[in-house]
């Protein structure tokens, strides 16, 4: 059965988006992965992702809209991106002003959601699918949050971030999700020791589960999001580092899934 996670920030500028591709580019070397662009008022995926306009069929907007079907928004990166034992299935949103506008007027319906998730998920064989949600509190934040089996909330070491992933803690336990809380961009004056610390005692305090927390990586931000960093630099300190996050998760899924399992 596909495990949806969404991935999530109170705030713009965490590093969502490039940990996103970097997490489900990382799961797609070992399993079949769907990633989801639902940020539809500032899509950034099919950046990273190296996709010209023509290889862009349909998007998740145009289901939205009644324009088309999931399978024609399906865009197979597996081959492009050498993922042999894997696979890396990408599902983007439109970045035509006029289709962001009509979605705000009209939009999103959560049947409509669920009926895309379980056709992409079973057409591809997936095992995994990815969303990448607008930050703040949207309508497609919580419509993500309704259809997901898990939320990785990404957050920076800062006093209006954590607040923030605080109040979406606590959006997510109303609808019965677990969480993981990623701590992005430490900066270089606090140790990483101390922000693991930080991390899981907020993960404590928030009845969460901690995942990672990522250093503030110069030469990932140098990339200019023209590429999955993880992909190019499988020996850097960023990648071991995603790898480490992508197994925790992984062994952490698998244990609630069991734990359900046995009830």
């Amino acid at each position: 059965m596909t495990k949806v996670i969404a991935i999530h920030s109170f705030k713009g500028g965490t590093g969502k988006t490039t940990l996103t591709a970097n997490i489900a580019a990382t799961l797609a070397t070992h399993s079949r992965v769907g990633v989801m662009d639902l940020d539809l008022s500032g899509p950034g995926l099919h950046v990273i992702f190296g996709l010209k306009k023509g290889e862009i069929k349909a998007t998740l907007s145009d289901i939205f809209l009644g324009e088309a079907e999931p399978a024609e928004t399906i865009v197979d990166l597996s081959q492009k991106f050498d993922l042999k034992k894997g696979g890396l299935f990408f599902c983007p949103a439109s970045n035509k002003i006029e289709d962001m506008l009509r979605l705000l007027k009209s939009g999103l319906e959560v049947s409509v959601f669920k009926d895309t998730i379980q056709k992409v998920g079973d057409q591809c064989k997936l095992d995994y699918i990815i969303v990448d949600t607008h930050p703040g509190v949207e309508n497609d934040t919580v419509l993500a949050m309704g259809c997901c089996d898990a939320l990785v909330l990404v957050s920076r070491v800062d006093q209006q971030d954590l607040f923030g992933t605080a109040v979406m803690v606590m959006l997510a336990e109303t609808f019965e999700k677990p969480t993981f809380l990623a701590l992005n961009m430490v900066p270089p004056g606090v140790r990483i020791k101390d922000a693991v610390k930080v991390g899981k005692d907020l993960a404590v305090l928030f009845k969460s589960h901690f995942l990672a927390a990522f250093e503030f990586q110069i030469d990932v931000i140098n990339n200019l999001s023209r590429s999955v960093f993880v992909l190019d630099n499988p020996n850097s300190n960023f990648a071991k580092k995603v790898s480490e996050a992508v197994e925790n998760l992984e062994r952490e899924l698998a244990g609630m899934s069991a734990q359900q399992s046995s009830l």
